[in-house]
């Protein structure tokens, strides 16, 4: 055989062999890039329950359970940023709430009373912000640990974030997963939504590593 041949050959052989291992084994690949985004933190009393914005009412139904079984006193919820048509909904009367409002009336129909719920006056537009406002209120109450209730595909960030802001003060986060519907490791990849979400959270890991999250605010 000419060395040409052989060269030709060998690509063959690589090309099937890739293949192969490319169909018996995609599925386990791809439930792993779902898995390795979900965080999980042994569950300790704390000083309060934050939920943190988005997801409702999946995040604050998991907050308001930990409430209720006496794991915080207080729950911490932050201000999302209202959209330009969640304003005009709100203006021309067809929207009562705003996301935080929604927030805070969930939690109460969940249980959790009005003056148990700190809400943040300041508006942030994505979770880095709004974990630093969470932990400048935690440190201005002196709190020591709090728990840090998001979607599983999410936690793994908040994780890494909370631990940024957290590194002076030494206040601890438990980051918990609010159960949801909406995720599954299992065939993701099949659900444009979720494909797009698991999307968003490796490229948001990935511009806080490399320090340029504040550019795609």
């Amino acid at each position: 055989m000419s060395g040409r041949r052989r060269w030709v050959a060998s690509v063959l052989i690589a090309g099937v062999s890739l293949t192969v291992l490319i169909i018996v084994f995609h599925r386990p690949l791809l439930r792993q890039v779902a898995a390795a985004l979900v965080v999980e933190d042994r569950l300790e009393h704390s000083d309060a329950i934050v939920v943190v914005a988005g997801g409702t009412p999946s995040r604050e139904t998991k907050a308001a359970t930990l409430f209720r079984e006496g794991w915080a006193p207080r729950v911490i919820i932050s201000r999302p940023a209202n959209t330009s048509s969640i304003k005009e909904l709100m203006a021309l009367g067809v929207r009562p709430l705003d996301l935080q409002g929604e927030s805070r009336l969930t939690l109460s129909k969940y249980g959790v009373p009005a003056d148990r719920i700190t809400a943040i006056g300041t508006a942030a537009k994505t979770t880095e912000p709004e974990l630093r406002l969470v932990h400048e209120t935690a440190r201005a109450d002196g709190y020591h640990r709090v728990i840090l209730v998001t979607s599983p595909q999410h936690t793994r960030r908040v994780k890494v974030i909370w631990s940024r802001e957290s590194r002076a003060s030494g206040i601890e986060g438990i980051v918990l997963a609010a159960p949801t519907d909406e995720f599954t490791v299992d065939d993701w990849w099949r659900r444009r939504r979720l494909a797009e979400g698991l999307l968003h959270e490796y490229l948001g890991l990935m511009a806080l590593y490399l320090g340029i999250s504040p550019l795609m605010r």
